[in-house]
């Protein structure tokens, strides 16, 4: 096994936690879904908006891809009986509680090709991590991998690769 393949498989997320976004978007239960857009609009880095209860544990999270689904319900992009339904569904509850997904999320003891596998089966950009409370201690974005993954892809003929990840 190569040296670089050995050590990205061995980084866990704490490793990485220099890299990590540390005042991702974060929302209370009771807010509404314009609050979730103006947190997004506040916070361009990540990609989604963070959900915890009273005491901070991560509850539940929003995409931009909900938001997205939601504004083309409103303005009649998604048309036709199941798009109605959907938009009765969605977006006349204006309650964050009625967008959000359960949350899938590492915590830093995971190893980053964990966190890497959970973002593909989720199809997530960036994903959060917690203590061991649930307790939203940050995101790990999709460009801190590529950063520690970047030298698996040496071309043919380098020797070795251009800086080594640690």
């Amino acid at each position: 096994m190569p040296y670089i393949l050995k050590k990205f498989i061995e980084l866990t997320v704490e490793e990485v936690a220099d890299n990590l976004i540390v005042e991702p978007s974060v929302i209370s239960l009771d807010a509404s879904i314009r609050d979730v857009i103006d947190a997004m609009l506040e916070n361009p880095i990540t990609r989604k908006v963070y959900v915890v209860d009273i005491e901070g544990k991560l509850v539940g999270m929003v995409t931009t891809a909900t938001i997205l689904r939601l504004i083309g319900y409103r303005v009649g992009v998604r048309t036709g009986t199941l798009s109605f339904y959907k938009f009765l569904r969605d977006t006349l509850k204006e309650e964050v509680r009625s967008v959000m997904e359960a949350p899938v999320f590492v915590k830093p003891k995971n190893k980053l090709t964990e966190a890497l596998l959970k973002m593909l089966d989720e199809n997530m950009n960036d994903i959060p991590v917690v203590d061991e409370n649930m307790k939203l201690l940050g995101e790990l974005n999709s460009l801190e991998l590529f950063a520690k993954a970047r030298d698996l892809f040496i071309e043919e003929g380098d020797d070795k690769p251009d800086t080594v990840q640690t």
